[in-house]
C-alpha cells in the first residue's frame, strides 16, 4: 500500500514541533434511521443517531498531520450512507442495537498507521454506548 502524501509533505527541518508525535483525533457523524430491538422491542421506530470515532495516529517527522481528518470524515459519511434505512436489515446489526452499530463501525478499514481507540454510538444524547478497543 502506498503511503499517504500528507505523511511526507514537510521536510523535518521545517517542522515547528519536530520528531514523530502521536496525536488523538475525534471524527463524528449524525444520521437518522429506524430500528427495533427484537426479541424485546419489535416496533420499528426512528432515532437521530450519532457515531464518534476516537483515533490515534503518529505524525511522522515529515508529516503535515497524523491523519487526514477531512478525508476520514468523508469516509465516515460514506460508511453511514451504506447503512440501510432500517438498521436491522444490516447483516452486522440484526438486533438494531447501539452495541452492534459500534462493532459495525469498528470493523471498517482505516489507514494502517491509524489506530481506532473507541467507537461511540448514541440514539439520544443521554444514552451513549462506547466500545473501547485500545487503552487510551
Amino acid at each position: 500500500m502506498m503511503q499517504s502524501a500528507y505523511l511526507q509533505a514537510v521536510p523535518p527541518e521545517e517542522q515547528v514541533h519536530q520528531g514523530a508525535i502521536r496525536y488523538a483525533y475525534r471524527i463524528g457523524a449524525h444520521f437518522r434511521r429506524r430500528h427495533a430491538n427484537p426479541p424485546l422491542w419489535h416496533d420499528r421506530h426512528e432515532h437521530d443517531f450519532a457515531v464518534t470515532l476516537d483515533l490515534a495516529a503518529v505524525r511522522p517527522s515529515t508529516g503535515l498531520y497524523g491523519l487526514d481528518m477531512v478525508a476520514l470524515e468523508q469516509q465516515l459519511q460514506r460508511w453511514v450512507a451504506a447503512l440501510p434505512e432500517v438498521l436491522n436489515d444490516c447483516p452486522l446489526c440484526p438486533h438494531g442495537t447501539t452495541e452492534e452499530l459500534c462493532h459495525y463501525f469498528a470493523t471498517l478499514a482505516l489507514e494502517p498507521h491509524v489506530s481506532l481507540l473507541a467507537v461511540s454510538v448514541a440514539e439520544s444524547p443521554e444514552r451513549v454506548t462506547i466500545l473501547r478497543l485500545e487503552a487510551q
